[in-house]
């Protein structure tokens, strides 16, 4: 997005407006209904997975049908998509040979609908740039909103053991703010430690205001995704690194503040974490992911079916006294090579490395751009390998996660193919 050194926040949020209403109104009418409930996404995510499961599957199929109809296959030759495909036929063959191939292949059926979501958005919903950047904007409105709805329940009820749970009533608001904020956190970051003046004070104030949030959600693991990639994201958009020492060493202040007035939020990220990180046998989550490996040793090539280690667990590493089963290892590698063996790890290893390239590129052609830059954070930091995850099939974490990644696939729409901005041409 170029930014002037003149313009206001309030004149930058109005011209995204109007643009995006004379994009909407430019559009072909059947079209127009598909692209509002689109920028209505991060909204209907704040109610619940299933209103937000349906707002990504009937645009996922809305964009099957629209391909089918108009025989448009020109997504087909993004290495990304094939590399989707691909990945999702392993996750077929694997449960179809699996001991529970009914329930296996039912739930490797239905997860193409992610990244199918996420084609939707690069190849049909995003292309019109001004729809991209108002769907910035919704994804940046509905992260305040959150942060909002938290902050109420902080005043009325607290954290209860160091955790938030509004509105979902699960532990999962952080989740929200890590995985569906990530590109505009990102992008606010990145302005906040920038040279314009116009912008940078709002996004210091909101990108701090999201990150104590996130610490009082007591969700470690996203509160570090979150910070590490707001980190990267200063230094790689024009920072000023007085203007990025300052903000880091304010965030830290915020932060240690959060420690002191919380002790059970402080305990929770210091002592807690350190006596469960994975390194030994005594440790909670080396118990869990160590039977991903278990059962990987039971069917090294195609895995145990795919979202079959819930069920199987428990028969598989009975003989192991290590290991401790839950729903998923929560790791997303070690489950895609207990699930769906040697062969699903390499191909879902491909796909992911293919996304974060697509990113990369985007950001490589389009430095001026502050989302296209900044993109390829969003991929590379859900996707990071050492982390503890959710559930990689399962349905919460992937529409979180899928919503970001298709934002960010989607920058690819503000690069031309000479590889100049849309502000630049």
């Amino acid at each position: 997005m170029s930014v002037s050194h003149q313009i206001s926040l309030r004149d930058i949020i109005s011209k995204l407006v109007n643009d995006s209403r004379v994009a909407l109104a430019e559009a072909p009418r059947w079209q127009r209904g598909f692209q509002i409930f689109w920028l209505l996404g991060p909204f209907i995510l704040l109610i619940e997975r299933s209103p937000a499961d349906a707002w990504l599957t009937i645009l996922a199929l809305a964009f099957v049908v629209r391909a089918v109809i108009k025989r448009d296959g020109f997504f087909l030759r993004a290495f990304w998509v094939r590399a989707a495909f691909l990945f999702w036929g392993v996750c077929l063959l694997s449960a179809a040979v699996s001991a529970i191939p009914a329930y296996s292949l039912g739930e490797a059926f239905i997860w193409i609908r992610f990244p199918l979501f996420a084609m939707a958005s690069v190849y049909w919903l995003g292309q019109d740039k001004r729809l991209l950047y108002a769907m910035f904007m919704s994804t940046a409105i509905g992260m305040m909103v959150m942060t909002g709805i938290l902050t109420a329940e902080i005043l009325i009820i607290g954290p209860q053991n160091g955790r938030l749970s509004w509105p979902y009533g699960d532990l999962v608001p952080g989740n929200y703010l890590t995985k569906v904020g990530l590109p505009a956190f990102a992008v606010m970051i990145a302005l906040a430690v920038s040279p314009y003046k116009s912008v940078r004070g709002w996004a210091s104030l909101a990108s701090l205001i999201t990150i104590i949030l996130s610490v009082i959600t007591g969700e470690r693991i996203n509160f570090i995704l979150r910070a590490c990639g707001g980190m990267l994201a200063g230094l790689i958009w024009r920072p000023s690194l007085y203007r990025y020492g300052a903000l880091i060493l304010i965030e830290i202040l915020a932060i240690a503040t959060v420690f002191t007035v919380t002790p059970d939020t402080g305990n929770r990220f210091t002592q807690q974490f350190m006596n469960q990180m994975p390194v030994d046998a005594g440790s909670p989550y080396y118990r869990v992911m160590y039977g991903a490996v278990v059962v990987y040793e039971e069917a090294p090539i195609l895995g145990i079916g795919t979202a079959n280690y819930r069920i199987l667990c428990d028969e598989l590493t009975q003989h192991v006294p290590e290991v401790d089963c839950n729903t998923h290892p929560h790791n997303y590698y070690l489950q895609m090579l207990g699930e769906t063996g040697i062969i699903g790890l390499i191909f879902g290893s491909i796909m992911i490395i293919s996304i974060i390239w697509f990113c990369f590129v985007t950001g490589m052609r389009g430095r001026a751009n502050v989302l296209a830059a900044t993109a390829f954070i969003v991929p590379l930091g859900l996707f990071f390998p050492i982390q503890t995850t959710a559930d990689f099939f399962g349905q919460w974490n992937n529409i979180f996660m899928w919503s970001a990644i298709a934002l960010a696939l989607a920058t690819r729409n503000l690069v031309a193919s000479d590889g100049t901005t849309s502000q630049e041409r």
